[in-house]
């Protein structure tokens, strides 16, 4: 399987907050493209039916796929996304969602989930000048630096206080769930590292940096024991 990772110790995170300004009106159309041009990025696109809609990748067997068609094919994965991830849909064919972001390409329906508000709601979570503004992607930013700090269960938290009623509830619950897995993840494979330098086997640990968990806390962890391992290979 094909996947695309970023460079070995480059962490982008990538938060999206809601900033436009918006009202809804008898003239919805012509607020049409700004809350479309807004919306794009975080997943949600904006549809002539009025409604705003979120997107995640939720595949029971993560990472889900991209692919350059929408046929499942040996050949044809372009990339992979993590679950809890917002796609942005361009199109759908028969069971299969287009997306531009994070990626070009196709992925399969049943393994995303979509929710839906009125472009109505849409407009009114996004006003700067209504007190009672959907912050759930703020918190969702917050909740997310926090994991990416090494406060795991204070981002689930923050995360799990997202309000129900809020667009970023089912992203929150995907984030959660691939912060939970990495982490595990992390722990074990880190430990694993270790065990590998103690042995002198540093091309062990090498090899496990490019499929290690992107977690800013973890890999600051991890990189001595690369470092350790590089010197080790270079005295051979």
């Amino acid at each position: 399987m094909t996947t695309l990772r970023k460079s070995s110790f480059q962490i982008g995170l990538g938060i999206a907050i809601f900033t436009a300004a918006a009202s809804i009106t008898s003239a919805m159309l012509h607020f049409q493209p700004l809350l479309q041009s807004k919306f794009q990025g975080l997943g949600i696109a904006l549809k002539p039916s009025a409604k705003v809609c979120n997107t995640i990748a939720t595949d029971p067997s993560p990472p889900l796929n991209v692919r350059s068609s929408p046929v499942v094919a040996p050949d044809n994965v372009v990339g992979t996304v993590r679950n809890g991830t917002r796609l942005s849909v361009v199109d759908q064919n028969e069971g299969w969602l287009r997306i531009n972001q994070p990626l070009e390409g196709w992925v399969y329906q049943n393994l995303t989930v979509t929710s839906c508000i009125s472009a109505k709601e849409a407009a009114i979570a996004a006003s700067d000048t209504v007190s009672t503004a959907d912050n759930g992607l703020t918190i969702l930013a917050a909740a997310t630096e926090r994991y990416q700090a090494g406060d795991l269960n204070g981002a689930i938290a923050l995360a799990q206080s997202i309000p129900a009623s809020s667009a970023a509830v089912q992203p929150a619950k995907g984030a959660v769930n691939q912060w939970q897995h990495d982490w595990k993840t992390a722990e074990t494979e880190l430990a694993v590292a270790q065990k590998a330098l103690n042995e002198g086997r540093p091309q062990d640990v090498l090899s496990r940096v490019r499929t290690f968990p992107e977690n800013r806390f973890w890999r600051a962890q991890l990189t001595p024991i690369v470092k350790a391992a590089i010197q080790q290979q270079s005295r051979k």
